[in-house]
């Protein structure tokens, strides 16, 4: 039986529908929303019913390459991208990932979230994820012929909208290759109800779920692991159809978390002891106004070292000046042969 990376990123049509697949209609959660989960309103969508988006805080979005930046929905509001913002995510050879951030404009208001929690360490093998997205959902049940063995699968629906589900890890740091990038990877398999792994709200990614997100909760924090790029399944299905065995992979956001840092978090929220004062970022920094504050350095403490620096260059500078207009008067009272250009006798 042959597999292939199927895309989720799908031209959109009309109809009702549900984001994410679920393994039976019985296990699709009746809560729109997670329990106990805070971060809903970062999982957004591109506009136009386009593919997800997640929302880092900070005026800075994170999705996959292959969904692009672009306008963005954020409580209730439409924000737009900076243009030349993009930043796509590279390995440490150099080559792309299918990963990228971008800046949205906040001069008409800031969403008022706050920063997304980032995994540090990857998930592990049996550990139950979330997922959060905007893709298809499942319509009806499909069956077709491979090589004499009847196989069926579900259907996915027209549109997609947000809905979550639950997964469990059974594969960490793979490298897929997709196209021009080659992204390291986390993922997870769609099981069938009943199964020996299978989740409360089993559920895999469809089209739409390109960029949606994969949270872990640790020590009761829940933190971003990874960002939902591909699919593998079985070749010679009908199009837009989801089958038991499926894998969803998503983007390990461990792995590639000290480069989100580097273009989306200033130095008094990227969780790094800038300035060597054993403490980091705001509000535990004194030199820290806000969690946008692009330098750590204290510069209210008159004794600081930041004043003392500004005070000595001030000095320096008015020396300068007075240096300056002595040596013009000085200029003003020489005597014309003082002033005429030198000879080398």
């Amino acid at each position: 039986m042959a597999f292939g990376l199927i895309g989720l990123v799908g031209v959109i049509g009309s109809g009702a529908a549900h984001a994410l697949i679920f393994a039976s209609p019985d296990m699709e959660p009746a809560e729109a929303v997670p329990p106990d989960f805070p971060y809903w309103e970062h999982v957004t969508q591109r506009r136009y019913q386009g593919p997800s988006v997640l929302y880092l805080g900070g005026g800075w979005a994170l999705t996959a390459r292959h969904v692009g930046m672009g306008e963005v929905f954020l409580e209730g509001r439409i924000f737009a991208p900076i243009a030349g913002s993009q930043r796509t995510l590279l390995n440490l050879d150099g080559s792309p990932a299918d990963l990228m951030v971008f800046e949205i404009d906040r001069s008409e208001g800031d969403p008022g979230l706050p920063l997304l929690p980032l995994a540090r360490r990857p998930v592990e093998r049996g550990d139950q994820v979330l997922l959060i997205g905007f893709g298809r959902g499942r319509a009806r049940v499909v069956e077709w012929d491979a090589d004499g063995t009847s196989q069926f699968g579900f259907q996915w629906d027209a549109v997609g909208r947000k809905r979550w589900g639950t997964n469990r890890i059974d594969l960490v740091g793979e490298r897929v290759n997709q196209g021009a990038w080659s992204t390291i990877t986390i993922g997870f398999g769609f099981d069938p109800p009943l199964g020996a792994r299978t989740t409360r709200y089993e559920a895999a990614a469809a089209t739409g779920d390109s960029g949606g997100a994969v949270f872990v909760q640790r020590d009761g924090t829940w933190e971003l692991a990874g960002v939902m790029t591909s699919v593998t399944g079985t070749t010679g299905r009908p199009d837009a159809t989801s089958t038991y065995g499926d894998r969803t992979y998503a983007a390990d956001v461990a792995a590639y978390r000290s480069e989100i840092l580097r273009w989306t978090r200033p130095a008094c929220a990227n969780e790094q002891d800038d300035d060597g004062d054993e403490a980091i970022d705001f509000p535990d920094d004194p030199g820290c106004r806000d969690l946008e504050d692009d330098d750590e350095r204290d510069r209210t403490d008159a004794t600081g070292s930041g004043l003392t620096e500004i005070a000595i260059a001030l000095g320096l500078a008015i020396g300068g000046a007075l240096a300056l207009v002595f040596r013009i008067r000085q200029r003003g009272q020489s005597t014309p042969s003082s002033t005429s250009d030198s000879t080398a006798d």
